[in-house]
């Protein structure tokens, strides 16, 4: 069993995420946002002879005094036949790969947030919290769409026809060109008013620009009278929609515009063959407003691991915890 950076295409890259059920933070795609952000990325690969076992996709995040940490998010991914030995051995190689490179990168831990829980024995610390979601609601589209809606809480469809009648327009677009240039201009102001109202530190502009560069991404927008009221971003990957990030004018509150742009999002997914439907990231202590609009839209409620931290520097780890916890989240 080897491990070496991968050398091939994307599209060779994505193929083994897709039919292995990875995330979308695991694409090709993901990490050249993050490149494009200048972060580095590295992508191994561990194979077996011809047979590739695993991939995965790394993050250099740094902060202060030049350090730095490696990142996992929601990975590796393994191949669906291999077994939890198979995966300890192949988190073995990835975790004494990194170790050669976190003196000339100045490293001082990787953390890991997967997807399902890593095999015990290996070396690693709690995590103090995620950088993504804990928990999620995950929709099933494989229902038809009768029995989609009928599955929304009874307030929830009564809100998507009230938009509807109050004469809600959604248009998407999956580029930025022309005359929809204006519309991430209108994205990112709902998202700084939302940002102010809700008490949280939105990214830059500049970060959603490169999420519709690199990704497929498309912005659905709910306008009233011509002006744009909510507006959502999504992703499609494989056969997952993820609905990553949103923002509405509480002005307009009344008209329910969130709810159909979701219900519009949902069938847009359903109708490009995705089999769920993410809606990334509940939690009712942090967000019980926005935890209880998602949870009318039903869905299953999953909870993530809480990740672990695998150290090379005793010292300086012990110092960035004491930093995050007196400090905003990185993420």
């Amino acid at each position: 069993m080897k491990i070496n950076l991968f050398e091939e295409t994307k599209e060779v890259w994505d193929r083994f995420i897709i039919e292995n059920d990875g995330s979308f933070l695991q694409s090709f795609e993901w990490g050249e946002v993050q490149e494009s952000l200048s972060k580095k990325v590295w992508r191994f690969e561990v194979r077996e002879k011809d047979q590739v076992l695993s991939q995965v996709q790394i993050i250099k995040e740094t902060f202060s005094f030049g350090k730095s940490l490696f990142y996992i998010p929601f990975g590796p991914c393994f191949k669906r036949s291999v077994f939890l030995k198979t995966k300890k051995e192949i988190l073995q190689l990835i975790l004494k790969e990194l170790k050669k490179r976190a003196s000339e990168e100045k490293g001082i831990f990787l953390k890991i947030e997967p997807l399902i829980a890593l095999p015990k024995e290996l070396g690693g610390v709690p995590s103090l919290k995620r950088f993504q979601p804990q928990k999620t609601l995950i929709l099933n589209l494989k229902k038809t769409e009768q029995e989609i809606f009928q599955g929304f809480h009874q307030k929830t469809r009564y809100n998507i026809r009230l938009a509807e009648k109050k004469g809600i327009e959604i248009i998407k677009t999956y580029n930025l060109q022309s005359e929809a240039k204006n519309y991430l201009d209108d994205f990112y102001k709902l998202i700084q008013k939302t940002a102010s109202r809700d008490k949280f530190t939105p990214y830059p502009k500049n970060y959603y620009q490169k999420i519709f560069e690199k990704t497929g991404a498309c912005l659905f927008l709910a306008k009233y009278k011509k002006k744009v009221i909510a507006a959502n971003l999504v992703i499609f990957f494989g056969k997952q929609a993820i609905y990553l990030h949103g923002a509405s004018n509480y002005k307009y509150r009344k008209l329910m515009a969130p709810h159909l742009l979701q219900w519009v999002q949902i069938k847009e997914a359903k109708n490009k063959g995705c089999e769920s439907y993410d809606f990334w990231g509940i939690d009712e202590e942090k967000w019980p407003g926005l935890t209880r609009f998602k949870k009318g839209f039903g869905g299953e409620e999953i909870e993530y691991p809480r990740g672990e931290d695998f150290v090379f520097s005793n010292f300086w780890y012990n110092f960035y915890r004491v930093v995050r916890k007196l400090s905003h989240p990185l993420s």
